[in-house]
C-alpha cells in the first residue's frame, strides 16, 4: 500500500512525484523505459520559454510563466547546466510584421517581459540575420535536460520515493478507497495506492483505455507531431535563440544550442501514425531553404542529421491549439484519479508548476 503511483517518469511525472514526497506522501513512479525522461523530455530543443506564445487564460500560459520562474531557480540551486541566452522573435517579410504584433500584445497580456528592438542591437550579436522587425524575449534560455532529470531523481530517492524502472502500467481498478495498480516488470505483481495520477505522454491512450470505469469519451486521442533536429559544424554567427514567426503546430525551424554552444535547427512537424524515431535525412533541402530565409549565408555542407522528437499533441493537423488537459474526479468521475493530457511544448519549462498545481489538486482531494 502507498499514497500515490504515477505512470510516466518523464520531467512531469518526476516533478510531481518529487513535489508529493517533499510534501510528505509515499510515492511510486512506473517508468516503462530504462532511464527515466529518456522519451518526449530528452527529446526536444530544451528550451526555457518565457510563456508568450499562448492566450492568457490557458493553463500552457499560467505554468509557463510560473515555470519559467521555478526552473531557473532550481537550475541556480541543484548547479544544473543552464544559460538565459534570450531570444529574438523575428519577422523575416512585411506580411510577418502584423503576426508579431499579435505576439507582442499578447506577450504584454501574459505579463511576460517582451520589447519590440532595433535591428541594429540584434544585429549586433547576430550578424548576417536578415528580417524585417524582431521582438526581444530576454528570459528565454536552455538547460541540460539530463542533468534536470536527474537531479529530480535524487530528490524524489532523497524524500523517501521510488522510481520503477523498466515497469510498465497494465491495468487499474478502484476498489473501496484505493487503486489495485497491475504492473509489469521481470514478472506481474500489484500495487495498492490512494491516489493514482497518469503522465504517461505518448502513451496516454493506451493507459487510459486500461484504467477501470475511465469515460471512453474523456480520452483525446494522441496525435504524434514529429520533429527533425539538424546540428550545423563550425562556428556560429549567432549569440541568441532565433525564432522566425510560428506556424499552427511549431514554433518553426529555429536556432537553438546545446550548452556548450553548438548551433542547432529545428523542429520542423510532420504528422505521424506511430512512434518512429528514425531521421529522414532527405528533408535537409527544406530545413536549407527555410533557414537561408533569415540567414541566407547558411552553407548547407555543415548542417547534419542530429535527432527526432514526437510530442504528444491532442491537437489534430488543422484543429487550433488546444490547452493542457489536467483532469480531476470533476471531469471523469473517479475519486483521487489525475489524468493529464496533451503536455507538450511548453511541458518542460512548465514542469516543476505542472507538478505544484498537481501537487494542490491531491492535497485538497
Amino acid at each position: 500500500m502507498t499514497d500515490v503511483v504515477i505512470i510516466g517518469g518523464g520531467v512531469i511525472g518526476l516533478g510531481i512525484a518529487r513535489e508529493l514526497s517533499l510534501s510528505g506522501k509515499e510515492t511510486i513512479v512506473l517508468e516503462q523505459n530504462d532511464r527515466a525522461g529518456d522519451v518526449t523530455s530528452s527529446r526536444n530543443s530544451g528550451v526555457i520559454h518565457a510563456g508568450i506564445y499562448f492566450q492568457e487564460d490557458f493553463l500552457k500560459t499560467k505554468l509557463c510563466v510560473e515555470g519559467n520562474n521555478l526552473i531557473y531557480e532550481y537550475a541556480k540551486e541543484k548547479k544544473i547546466n543552464h544559460k538565459k541566452y534570450g531570444k529574438y522573435i523575428i519577422a523575416t517579410n512585411k506580411s510577418e510584421i502584423q503576426n508579431l504584433e499579435a505576439l507582442l500584445i499578447q506577450g504584454k497580456k501574459n505579463k511576460v517581459k517582451i520589447e519590440r528592438v532595433q535591428k541594429e542591437k540584434v544585429l549586433h550579436d547576430n550578424p548576417g540575420l536578415v528580417f524585417q522587425e524582431a521582438l526581444y524575449s530576454p528570459n528565454s534560455g536552455v538547460i541540460d535536460v539530463p542533468e534536470f532529470v536527474t537531479a529530480l531523481e535524487g530528490d524524489i530517492q532523497h524524500s523517501g520515493g521510488l522510481i520503477s524502472l523498466r515497469t510498465s502500467f497494465l491495468s487499474s481498478s478502484r476498489e473501496k478507497d484505493s487503486f489495485v495498480i497491475n504492473c509489469k516488470a521481470e514478472e506481474n505483481f500489484s500495487i495498492e495506492s490512494k491516489y493514482l495520477i497518469n503522465c504517461s505522454g505518448l502513451s496516454n491512450e493506451r493507459t487510459l483505455k486500461n484504467i477501470s470505469k475511465f469515460p471512453k469519451e474523456k480520452i483525446f486521442k494522441n496525435y504524434f507531431a514529429k520533429g527533425h533536429y539538424f546540428k550545423y559544424s563550425g562556428k556560429t554567427p549567432f549569440s541568441n535563440l532565433i525564432y522566425p514567426i510560428s506556424g499552427q503546430h511549431s514554433l518553426g525551424i529555429h536556432v537553438g544550442f546545446d550548452l556548450a554552444g553548438g548551433m542547432r535547427f529545428g523542429p520542423d512537424v510532420e504528422f505521424v501514425n506511430e512512434i518512429d524515431y528514425s531521421f529522414n535525412e532527405s528533408l535537409k533541402s527544406k530545413f536549407v531553404s527555410s533557414i537561408s530565409q533569415y540567414w541566407p549565408d547558411i552553407d548547407p555542407k555543415k548542417l547534419h542529421p542530429d535527432y527526432t522528437g514526437i510530442r504528444p499533441k491532442i491537437t489534430k493537423p488543422n484543429e487550433s491549439t488546444k490547452d493542457f488537459s489536467i483532469q480531476t474526479q470533476n471531469d471523469h468521475g473517479i475519486e483521487n484519479f489525475i489524468n493529464l493530457q496533451g503536455i507538450e511544448s511548453p511541458g518542460l519549462t512548465s514542469s516543476l508548476a505542472i507538478a505544484k498545481y498537481v501537487s494542490h489538486l491531491v492535497r485538497i482531494n
